[in-house]
């Protein structure tokens, strides 16, 4: 597990975040969620579409950037948690189970650019009570102050939802069993739709679905093998457009991805900091995969991700990948959703 774990601790980041203040004609907020866990691993998502993971288990604390996840007016922000107590020496399997000690702090803040404005909201600060056998909700932050649930821009009713959750799938591959904790909370900002809103179809896990799923993965390598960068931008393109209008002060998806690090040149076979394209990462059978579902199905993925570069020198174990999800149009045509980067 530890090799899968090195082997995604570092992604191809796709997008450069601006710390200056954002263009006029550019969206003018950043969202952030700040997670605050003690004994818990967990996967985090927002409309059901994943932000990042987390394999701390003791204490964890991150506060990842979710605009690029929002809609205009309601959201849910899911926390899919594992508090693993152990691991069978014999089988490797992991325990979990609900114990005093296992807590979960959840922020949400909007940052205006141009005036540093923010406003932020604390819809859960929860701990367990192994006596009771329930979480108890905590009235006050960590720092002493009362939870706010309602800003002029942003607001929760801060009640949660918990459910059981099988086959949390983490960066690696490996899977943990848990429950999921939902939260609902309303951004007024006019936040454009997905690309693939529209379009994409709710999916099935079949036998055919995971080989045309494959098939979509061997065409993105195979542009990237071949050097094709422009088609590869064209695929690509809708992810890069809303993201260099929501996080940067970049005027379109061009001019985002030129100003990036190594630009387009960063999705070539052997990229100028030398890293090269390896063969698809995945073994022989394809209902092996560990294949994750997101968007209450619309969206779906493969990890680990299978797009990976190895820096030199052959055999470094130093990666960096191209963690493309993907949708399924009407019409059957495979596309790309996103590029999960896990910031």
């Amino acid at each position: 597990m530890a090799s899968l774990l090195r082997l995604l601790s570092v992604t191809l980041l796709t997008m450069i975040v601006w710390q200056g203040s954002a263009m006029a004609n550019n969206f003018e907020y950043r969202y952030n969620a700040y997670i605050h866990t003690v004994g818990s691993a967990w996967s985090l998502r927002v409309n059901d579409i994943f932000v990042r993971d987390n394999a701390k288990v003791a204490y964890a604390d991150y506060s990842p950037n979710v605009g690029l996840n929002l809609r205009q007016g309601k959201n849910t922000l899911s926390l899919l948690f594992s508090p693993v107590t152990g691991q069978d020496p014999d089988t490797g399997e992991y325990h979990y189970e609900l114990h005093d000690g296992v807590a979960i702090d959840i922020a949400i803040e909007r940052y205006l650019w141009t005036t540093q404005e923010r406003e932020r909201i604390h819809p859960i600060r929860i701990r367990y009570n192994e006596a009771e056998g329930k979480f108890e909700q905590l009235e006050f932050t960590a720092g002493g102050e009362e939870r706010v649930l309602e800003q002029p821009h942003l607001r929760s009713n801060g009640r949660m939802q918990l459910s059981e959750f099988d086959n949390i799938i983490f960066g690696g591959g490996w899977t943990l069993d848990g429950y999921r904790l939902d939260i609902t909370f309303t951004v007024d900002d006019p936040i454009p739709a997905f690309h693939w809103e529209r379009e994409a179809v709710v999916l099935e896990d079949t036998p055919e679905l995971r080989r045309e799923l494959r098939d979509a993965y061997r065409h993105i390598h195979g542009l990237i093998s071949r050097n094709d960068t422009e088609a590869l931008f064209h695929e690509v393109e809708p992810v890069w457009e809303r993201t260099a209008y929501m996080l940067t002060e970049r005027n379109s998806a061009r001019d985002f991805v030129d100003n990036a690090s190594q630009g387009l040149e960063k999705f070539e076979r052997i990229r100028p900091d030398g890293a090269v394209l390896q063969p698809l990462y995945w073994g022989d059978d394809p209902q092996e995969d560990q294949v994750e579902f997101l968007d209450n199905g619309r969206l779906v993925r493969i990890q680990p991700h299978p797009i990976l570069w190895e820096h030199p020198p052959a055999g470094s174990e130093r990666f960096a990948s191209f963690p493309v999800v993907f949708y399924k149009t009407r019409n059957g045509e495979w596309r790309v959703a996103d590029v999960a980067t896990n910031i």
